[in-house]
């Protein structure tokens, strides 16, 4: 049930029944139960086609509108507000609700099934992933966790680059760090690969492929080692609780001719032009600030070939929208690979790109000086390894993607109430216990009559608010959202907690208390699974 919708649903009955423009149904959560449980700007929005005063058409509109039979009374506010009070037999029947369904409460068919692939992280296979790499992995899952439970078909992928230059470079800056566990010199070639991690995988191949590390192909000793890198980065994601559908390499690619077949239609749409020995597409004419070059003049094809290929594959594949998580070092990509989009006529909306902004990492509010061409980075692992995967994910998902992060190492190990990992997952554990301590008494719904302190009712608005959080945060891409309403719920269930005895000798309250329990326990628990985040039933 979500109350939200109830109400827009018989507004537009009302509307229709007036006979009154169609407008856009806003309706909001007050910040304040005292303003109502939903607010709706429906009146303000008509003052202007109807040529009436906001407060006229809400008086009108509420007059029109089965109050208490649907369960709500309607107050007016200044200078047209509907504000929407809902019975307590509503909220009686939302918590049953919750309690029936379990985990799937919060759940809708929004997306109607429609077929949607998330792409994220995505880190080349040249290096250790980077404290950006897991702000990606936490949003780009959460979102897909999300988008399936507002009724997506929703899928995961990581490509892989596993081709062209840098994995050349790749080869060739192990081969030179073999030469010097040898007991020879490292000659690293010109923007090659330093840190820690090569020397590993110079020992490794030395180890397995003995002096071949000297004559094979730099191409093959860098795909050698880009395989070690992937390997290495699928299990630290694992590790992070972060599973892939699919991980798709960049040489699938080329094995299916996709970069041809894509030149191809492009070129006989008139999309294509040879300029100077080097082929261009005419993106300029799709929105893009100039043509760009999409094969070299000595043959080999840019990376914005292969791009616009993966991205056909993926309509191909029957996915009806694409979206991407890219790093800010991304900003210019989306324009153009939109104009590609358009002149493949996949439409505006086929694609949308995320840009995952920078994360400033911090030690006690001390910025952690870090130089990624002298090797000194501080990788996801290091990361992870420190502060914990759900601490990890608290702080990564606290903000909208968009916005500039700074993540303070001691703060995200803190494990006092001042952590919010701590106190969301703190407020499951307590529930648990809660059962622990009934002893056996069950919970049911005969007599939540027996509710109606001031906290109980605002722990069941709270409730009621879940649904409507999922389905901002799906639809937005935000689930920031889902975070900050968690730490909001854990709130009030404190404040129910503190006031409110649960455990007592009347057992038709206790009962009672205890549904209001369970319910609270399956959203912290199935919110917190949105986020990535545990659970744990002991703290």
């Amino acid at each position: 049930m979500n109350l939200t919708e109830k109400i827009a649903r018989d507004i537009r009955v009302v509307l229709q029944t007036l006979e009154y423009p169609e407008v856009p149904i806003v309706i909001e959560i007050p910040p304040e139960p005292k303003l109502g449980d939903r607010s709706c700007t429906i009146a303000l929005a008509l003052a202007k086609p109807l040529k009436r005063k906001p407060r006229d058409i809400a008086e009108t509109i509420a007059a029109a509108l089965p109050q208490l039979e649907n369960g709500y009374r309607v107050e007016i506010a200044s200078p047209g507000f509907l504000n929407f009070f809902f019975s307590d037999e509503i909220y009686h029947a939302l918590l049953k609700e919750a309690l029936d369904i379990g985990a799937e409460y919060g759940s809708s068919q929004l997306g109607l099934g429609e077929k949607r692939l998330f792409e994220y992280v995505s880190a080349n296979p040249t290096g250790p992933m980077n404290i950006v790499s897991a702000r990606a992995a936490a949003i780009g899952d959460s979102l897909v966790k999300l988008q399936r439970k507002a009724g997506f078909d929703a899928y995961s992928e990581f490509y892989v680059n596993d081709t062209g230059k840098q994995v050349k470079l790749l080869g060739e800056s192990v081969r030179a760090r073999a030469a010097e566990v040898q007991g020879g010199i490292a000659e690293i070639p010109e923007g090659g690969y330093h840190g820690d991690y090569i020397i590993d995988l110079a020992t490794a191949a030395l180890a397995e492929m003995g002096d071949q590390v000297k004559v094979i192909s730099d191409e093959e000793l860098g795909r050698w080692s880009a395989d070690k890198i992937m390997a290495t980065q699928r299990t630290i994601l694992q590790e992070y609780g972060v599973e892939f559908d699919r991980w798709y390499r960049e040489s699938e690619l080329y094995d299916a001719k996709m970069p041809q077949k894509t030149l191809e239609k492009l070129r006989s749409a008139g999309h294509i032009y040879e300029e100077d020995g080097a082929t261009y597409f005419r993106s300029s004419d799709f929105g893009d600030d100039e043509d760009r070059v999409v094969v070299t003049s000595d043959g080999r094809p840019t990376y914005y070939l292969p791009d616009i290929a993966y991205h056909l594959d993926k309509a191909e594949r029957g996915f009806k929208k694409a979206i991407d998580l890219l790093g800010p070092d991304h900003h210019g990509h989306g324009k153009r690979m939109q104009a590609a989009m358009r002149a493949l006529a996949l439409g505006d909306d086929f694609l949308e790109i995320i840009i995952v902004q920078q994360v400033n990492l911090m030690r006690a509010g001390i910025p952690v000086r870090m130089s990624k061409r002298a090797g000194e980075i501080v990788s996801m692992k290091e990361l992870l390894d420190e502060v914990g995967a759900d601490a990890a994910k608290q702080i990564f998902l606290s903000r909208r993607w968009s916005s500039h992060l700074d993540f303070d190492i001691e703060a995200a190990k803190d494990r006092s109430e001042r952590s919010p990992v701590f106190y969301l997952q703190y407020a499951h554990a307590r529930i648990c216990s809660i059962f622990c301590k009934a002893d056996g008494r069950a919970y049911n719904t005969d007599h939540l009559n027996r509710i109606n302190t001031e906290e109980e009712r605002n722990l069941l608005r709270s409730l009621s608010i879940f649904p409507d959080v999922v389905a901002s945060a799906a639809m937005q891409y935000a689930p920031n959202r889902v975070n900050s309403y968690l730490n909001e719920l854990a709130t009030v269930f404190s404040q129910f907690y503190h006031h409110c005895r649960v455990i007592t000798e009347d057992d038709g309250l206790t009962s009672a208390r205890l549904a209001m329990c369970r319910a609270v326990q399956i959203v912290l628990k199935e919110g917190l699974r949105l986020l990535g985040m545990s659970a744990p039933e002991k703290m």
